[in-house]
């Protein structure tokens, strides 16, 4: 009965998929109300069967990706996935962006997350599993806005947030087919969203039913990266201690990726291996097998205890196969750091890639590139810590790396970080996010406000000529798709 009354709804809101930021979706507003009485068929609509966020383009723009056929990048057989990868700002890429799957998808999840807001309450069932539902949906809503302003808007900037466009805010599911959607700006926006945590935090779950919905540890780590990304770094280390006396609750833990190399490794050793192939699996080409197991063995499931809310990037397999470039690669101490070891094919697997970069090579590690993981609440707090400076916080700034850096190094391979200052700590931390987040919505989300906060310019260099990317590039906000250009009164916010 639970998966008709969805199939159905979902039939009706798929006609919104392309129009939920404009006024045209409205129209189906009967058949919905029709379709939803019970707590439980509220409740239906709050776990996506494919929470997905299409990411491989920005991936490519913040420098985390590349393509398997390196030709095909430089004669622009796909132009958008080119311009990234080239930082071409001559492209005007709003002309090829007809629609845009990310858009689309964040706009039809918070048109039923605004059906659950709305109606949950006046269901029939228990008050307190509407309590949830409504919590549960809330705080989504607000993490498919976060995702769309950090991609279809400027940087958050506290001194022009409030004069900057942004995205157009629908807060309620059944308005007057009279009101216009309005395009908010990007501080409004923020204010939108940290009201939607706010709201929600006291009626979510301690423990949600799985990893595709939100709990109480999500809920305060969410509320910490808002902080983070407006710059509210005290209200930000708040919100991370929260999380952390929660996740403990909540049996939420890092996963220690050196048990599965204690495991392993001397069990190779035995079987006969070189310990060097181990370490280094292309060493004499004679451990096709080592690389097997270190791929296929050790798995890091979407109920891993460190999954705080799982979402899938553009396909559920995702980051599994993108290729990574040699700039990414070559952060990572290749001999202690297991992420590395876990998830990066040790040769590339097509010739025709760029030289020197290779692939997120295994299935069994559920990377969760559109969602958070605990180890984000590390490096939130290492952050905030590090930007103050003095001894003591720069010693708690790298406490918390070292925490997780312990469950992500080989023991005794690697030197624990010793800044002497917070720029070096700073930089430090940076550093560890993009080992520790690479593929996921992260990197360029962290591009983004870095190099608006401090102004930088980035550059890349490819078959020996230099690239950059300024602050102020047009690149870092993504154009709205033309269909939503169409439907709507969007200024547009890109080329």
């Amino acid at each position: 009965m639970m998966r008709n009354i969805i199939r159905n709804w979902t039939a009706c809101i798929g006609m919104v998929v392309t129009l939920a930021a404009c006024d045209d979706y409205l129209d189906i507003t009967p058949k919905g109300k029709a379709l939803l009485k019970s707590t439980e068929d509220y409740l239906g609509l709050i776990e996506d069967r494919s929470p997905e966020y299409d990411m491989m383009n920005s991936w490519i723009l913040a420098g985390e990706a590349s393509w398997y056929k390196a030709e095909e990048l430089k004669s622009y057989t796909n132009p958008l996935n080119s311009v990234a990868y080239f930082w071409d700002e001559s492209y005007d890429r709003a002309g090829d962006m007809i629609e845009n799957a990310a858009y689309n998808a964040c706009y039809d999840r918070i048109t039923k997350f605004n059906v659950v807001v709305d109606g949950i309450a006046s269901s029939e069932g228990k008050e307190e599993d509407k309590r949830m539902g409504e919590a549960q949906a809330r705080v989504l809503r607000a993490y498919n806005y976060f995702f769309l302003i950090n991609t279809f808007a400027r940087p958050y900037d506290p001194a022009t947030a409030y004069q900057t466009h942004g995205i157009i805010v629908r807060e309620k599911m059944f308005e007057s087919l009279e009101d216009v959607g309005i395009q908010q700006s990007v501080g409004y926006t923020y204010d939108f969203i940290q009201r939607d945590i706010e709201a929600a935090i006291p009626d979510l779950p301690h423990k949600a039913t799985n990893s595709f919905r939100p709990d109480k540890t999500f809920g305060y780590a969410f509320k910490a990266k808002v902080h983070l990304f407006r710059r509210e770094f005290e209200q930000c280390i708040e919100a991370c201690d929260s999380a952390l006396a929660e996740a403990a609750r909540a049996g939420h833990e890092l996963w220690d990726m050196t048990e599965g190399y204690n495991t392993f490794a001397p069990m190779l050793v035995a079987a006969g291996y070189p310990e060097m192939a181990i370490d280094e699996p292309q060493y004499a080409g004679v451990n096709d097998f080592v690389e097997n197991v270190w791929k296929t063995r050790i798995p890091f499931e979407y109920d891993a205890p460190e999954q705080l809310l799982y979402q899938f990037g553009s396909t559920y397999t995702d980051p599994y196969p993108m290729y990574v470039p040699k700039q990414v690669l070559d952060l990572f101490q290749k001999d202690a750091d297991l992420r590395y070891r876990y998830c990066i094919r040790y040769k590339a697997e097509h010739e025709t890639a760029p030289a020197g970069d290779s692939n997120f090579s295994t299935l069994a590690v559920k990377w969760n590139p559109g969602g958070m993981r605990l180890s984000e609440v590390y490096l939130m707090l290492a952050e905030c810590y590090a930007r103050k400076g003095n001894t003591a916080d720069l010693s708690k700034a790298m406490g918390y790396m070292e925490t997780l850096r312990a469950c992500r190094m080989v023991p005794g391979r690697y030197q624990p970080f010793a800044p002497t200052d917070a720029e070096e700590a700073l930089r430090l931390v940076r550093e560890e996010r993009k080992r520790e987040l690479f593929l996921t919505c992260n990197g360029f989300f962290d591009l983004r406000r870095f190099v608006t906060e401090f102004n930088e310019t980035q550059t890349r260099v490819i078959e020996g000529k230099t690239y950059t990317l300024s602050p102020a590039s047009h690149l870092l906000t993504y154009p709205f798709p033309l269909k939503a250009m169409q439907t709507s009164n969007l200024i547009q916010n890109s080329k």
